[in-house]
C-alpha cells in the first residue's frame, strides 16, 4: 500500500503535499503556511491509501487543529480528545471532520489522484494515520513511515 497526502489551501483547493513536508509538519518543523493554508487554527488534511497501482482504496479527511499556524503537543491532544468516546460521541466526531470542506472535493480529489470520480464518495471516511498517531500515542513522524 502507498500513501499520498493532499492538505486543502487558503483558496479551498486540494493540494498535493509530500510524505517528507507531512512528516515535518506533525514534528512541528513547518508551519500551515509551507501549503498556503490561509487558517492558522487548523488543517484540513487527506490521506489517501493506495494499491500499488496507485488507485485509491481509501481516503481519510482530518482537521487538525493548529496553535497560530503550527501544529503542537496541545494540538495532538486535542486531536486525541476528538477520538476519545469518554470526550465526544463517535458522530460528534465524524461530523466534525467531515465538516468545512469544499462541495467539489471529489472531483478535487479525483483531478489531484488522476482517477474517475464515480466512487470516490464510498471511499471517505475519518481519521488515517495522523489520528492513528494521537490516538495510540505513537510519534506522528514515525506513523507514516509504519503505515506506507
Amino acid at each position: 500500500m502507498k500513501y499520498r497526502y493532499l492538505v486543502l489551501d487558503g483558496s479551498g483547493q486540494l493540494r498535493k503535499a509530500r510524505q517528507a513536508a507531512i512528516r515535518a509538519f506533525l514534528d512541528g518543523q513547518l508551519g500551515a503556511e509551507h501549503f498556503r493554508a490561509s487558517d492558522g487554527r487548523e488543517l484540513k488534511l487527506v490521506t489517501v491509501v493506495c494499491d500499488d497501482a496507485l488507485l485509491p482504496r481509501q481516503v481519510y479527511l482530518l482537521r487538525l487543529p493548529l496553535s497560530d499556524g503550527r501544529y503542537t503537543s496541545a494540538d495532538r491532544l486535542v486531536l486525541r480528545a476528538f477520538a476519545c468516546p469518554e470526550c465526544v460521541t463517535p458522530g460528534e466526531a465524524v461530523r466534525h471532520h467531515l465538516n468545512g470542506w469544499p462541495g467539489d472535493l471529489i472531483r478535487q480529489l479525483a483531478v489531484a489522484m488522476d482517477v474517475p470520480a464515480a466512487g470516490l464518495d464510498k471511499l471517505l471516511d475519518v481519521g488515517g494515520p495522523v489520528l492513528e498517531s494521537a490516538v495510540t500515542g505513537l510519534p506522528a513522524r514515525r506513523t507514516p513511515d509504519r503505515l506506507g
